[in-house]
């Protein structure tokens, strides 16, 4: 339903006029005291915003494809609730083939199914970038939209066409862009919207959400924090998450507020002592009162919501960010207290919600947010992607490969032609399956309803993925490609109403595959989190903080454990925070270190394990032997990275640089630590920014990467251990894969054993046969 446009606009206008929250709760009004005495403002301040959407941040490709007349292209965006648009604009830019007549040939744009406006195809423009501007009315955006642009192309004007000719063509760049004046909109009080404002699953951006302490906080506070920053980072999902630390300061935007009783940020020292675990939301800032008056009533702002997580202790704060991720708390109102919080038992390894199932098959249905994702329509459709992470820890050394039983459904065909189904692996070709016109192929034959529409043929082939093509994030790709029957001219053939669609019951199956791997390599960390998510709610995970973190290291901590939360999609309830020199103990968990000072107590005992350390001033760095193995590259093996310690350099310098620092646990053999390393404040964020583009994750690799500002550099060097069990007959294969030179020996060996023991049998015959001659 789209909103009323009028009415909002008037409520955002009456709230920035008189600094009154509309629609606010019973105790808003009550702090408020006479709504009659507030002072208006003689100037409404200017609180438009301006935002820039391009369509790559809303999921496309960097083109958008428009092939043959009538095909069309599509992007989706929504609108937070808690801003409303009143001016909006398109910036499309576009290409289009030279071939196409110009008073004939256009692009339509369509808003919600409705005509926006048409983006003309000139003659003096073709084949040249083009961008054009369209204006969109505010009353046509609705909470959830649909822009599409379709391809309207003639290139004969006295003769019929082929709708599907090869000189009728468009391409719409990702770099296109929705461009909103926005102005905000109070919101009441409400926990029932929650995770409103604070996340909204309309708003594409990347989310940033501050958290709010009280000068040095606790370890338990920071605890309480992590478990809703995992929580809001698997929210965030693909959008990526940033967690801000702010240290006893008003926050500028919707923030997380952690306050105990005697412990709590400064702006609410007059905010009510509470007795249980309390989960809260207030307006910015909470006016003060003064007998039956207020004071500072002119800084009350109705548009920045505060979720306050309080407690008697430092403790209850930490009950109440359970409650709140677990969903345990029924939220209602604008407060509610939390009685009692239930853990349930330890996760089990490797359960990730957003993980495939290793127990059974995986069915696409669950690998997708909508059935929906799995349907496609037009002669050329877009492609269909199916997303699915993986533990990293999967040996699949020797495997025929991952099964997939794919069902899939089709138009059927008039005639067979070269329509077929192209299935792809993390952009890498699979195989193919021909489109038949009787729907009949492939290995299996099944018969199903039909998912999409009456008359869609189905079919079913099994197939085997190369385990080496699959990663710890990976994206299945189905592209239909219809041919169609060249009819002589002005004789119609069908070519818009094809539909397609794999069905959801379609099968990926992980079942069997051992754990088993060679650590340390920082890919699988930077990828998912391992070996920390291999636990989804990091029961068997300990962080380390420098003894007085400050906002940044703070930040770097929020925004790590929430990128493991993107990755398991669970929220860390039961991870363990503790500072360096507290570690005095063995503790049987992985460890991530966080800080931008390596010379801490703990890195200092343990400089001798570290392969490399990078500290304010000083850094040192260890490379390894030899890049690859000169024996195995002769003999024409595989080549192997020799890790072994070689040479360290040790020098002082004040430039940038970050790095990710990966070894085996001192304290506890099989156990992993990823440092997180930076010589400045700068560096951290540098780490962070790193991560969270995709590029350069996958140049991410070995025991140590170095992120300088403009390169990153991975290197494996130091001691290699191994994580997990192999069958006994597995393991031996894989040790002689690993030592070609024994290989070999134990062949001969077993060569001259063979010929020794036939040399005996001969000879015991040959002796019989002697004997019975002189018989």
């Amino acid at each position: 339903m789209k909103r009323s446009n009028i009415r909002y606009l008037l409520i955002a206008l009456l709230g920035a006029c008189s600094g009154l929250a509309v629609g606010a709760t019973d105790n808003d009004l009550t702090t408020l005291g006479n709504v009659d005495d507030l002072p208006i403002a003689e100037e409404a301040p200017d609180l438009s915003k301006k935002r820039r959407i391009s369509f790559l941040q809303l999921g496309t490709r960097a083109t958008l494809p428009l092939r043959g007349s009538n095909s069309s292209a599509g992007v989706g965006f929504g609108v937070r609730n808690d801003e409303l648009i009143t001016s909006a604009k398109l910036r499309i830019n576009y290409v289009y083939s030279p071939s196409v007549i110009e008073k004939l040939s256009h692009i339509k744009v369509y808003l919600n199914d409705e005509v926006l406006g048409v983006l003309p195809l000139e003659n003096g423009d073709a084949g040249h970038k083009v961008q054009h501007e369209l204006n969109i009315d505010p009353s046509l955006i609705s909470d959830y939209n649909k822009l599409r642009m379709q391809l309207i192309g003639h290139y004969a004007i006295d003769q019929c066409e082929d709708p599907l000719h090869t000189s009728l063509w468009a391409d719409i760049s990702g770099k296109s862009s929705l461009e909103f004046t926005v102005l905000p909109l109070p919101m009441t009080n409400e926990l029932g919207l929650f995770p409103e404002p604070f996340f909204d699953h309309r708003d594409p951006e990347r989310l940033t959400l501050p958290f709010v302490f009280a000068t040095k906080p606790s370890l338990k506070t920071l605890e309480a924090a992590t478990t809703i920053s995992s929580w809001f980072g698997a929210k965030a999902s693909w959008r990526g998450a940033r967690f801000p630390a702010v240290i006893n300061k008003e926050p500028q935007q919707h923030a997380i507020v952690f306050a105990s009783n005697n412990h709590r940020p400064k702006f609410l020292d007059n905010y009510p002592k509470v007795n249980e675990p309390t989960i809260a939301m207030i307006s910015l800032p909470q006016p003060k009162l003064l007998g039956d008056g207020l004071t500072e009533i002119k800084n009350y702002n109705p548009y920045i919501k505060l979720l306050l997580i309080l407690g008697r202790n430092d403790a209850d704060l930490k009950t109440a960010a359970q409650a709140l991720t677990l969903g345990q708390a029924a939220l209602s109102g604008n407060s509610v207290t939390i009685k009692h919080v239930d853990l349930g038992p330890v996760r089990q390894a490797y359960d990730a919600p957003n993980w495939v199932h290793l127990d059974r098959p995986t069915k696409f249905g669950e690998l997708v947010e909508s059935l929906s994702e799995l349907q496609v329509a037009g002669h050329t459709p877009q492609t269909i992607r199916v997303n699915l992470r993986i533990p990293a820890d999967l040996f699949t050394w020797r495997s025929r490969g991952v099964a997939v039983d794919l069902k899939y459904r089709y138009t059927p065909l008039i005639e067979e032609d070269d329509s077929r189904l192209n299935v792809n692996i993390n952009e890498e070709f699979v195989e193919a399956f021909n489109l038949r016109s009787s729907g009949k192929g492939g290995i299996k034959k099944r018969v199903r309803l039909p998912l999409l529409d009456e008359g869609l043929f189905g079919t079913g082939n099994e197939f085997f993925i190369p385990a080496f093509k699959l990663g710890s994030n990976n994206q299945l790709q189905f592209d239909f490609s219809f041919g169609y029957e060249k009819q002589e001219l002005c004789k119609r053939s069908a070519t818009d109403n094809v539909r397609a669609a794999i069905d959801a019951d379609s099968t990926i199956d992980f079942t069997g595959f051992p754990h088993f791997v060679a650590l340390p390599n920082l890919g699988f960390y930077a990828n998912s989190g391992f070996p920390f998510t291999k636990q989804a709610d990091l029961a068997e995970t300990a962080v380390v903080l420098s003894k007085n973190p400050d906002a940044i290291e703070l930040e770097t901590l929020f925004t790590l454990i929430g990128r493991m939360g993107i990755s398991t999609g669970y929220p860390a309830t039961r991870l363990e925070l503790n500072t360096a020199n507290n570690i005095n103990i063995k503790t049987n968990k992985d460890l991530l270190i966080i800080g931008k000072h390596a010379h801490d107590d703990l890195l200092k005992r343990w400089d001798k394990e570290l392969p490399s350390n990078i500290s304010r001033l000083g850094r040192e760095l260890g490379l390894p032997v030899r890049a690859v193995s000169l024996l195995n590259d002769w003999l024409g093996f595989e080549t192997k990275p020799d890790p072994t310690l070689g040479t360290e350099v040790s020098m002082h310098s004040s430039g940038p640089l970050g790095s990710l620092v990966g070894f085996e646990s001192p304290q506890a053999p099989g156990r992993s630590v990823v440092s997180v390393l930076g010589a400045s404040n700068q560096d951290l964020k540098r780490v962070l920014s790193a991560l969270e583009n995709s590029g350069e994750v996958s140049q991410m690799r070995g025991s140590t990467v170095v992120i300088r500002p403009q390169s990153i550099e991975s290197i494996l060097v130091g001691d290699t251990y191994t994580v997990g069990s192999l069958p006994l007959k597995v393991r031996i294969w894989h040790f002689l894969s690993q030592h070609p030179i024994i290989l070999a020996l134990l062949t001969i060996l077993s060569v001259i054993i063979i010929a020794f023991l036939l040399w005996r049998a001969l000879r015991v015959i040959m002796s019989q046969r002697l004997h019975e001659d002189d018989r």
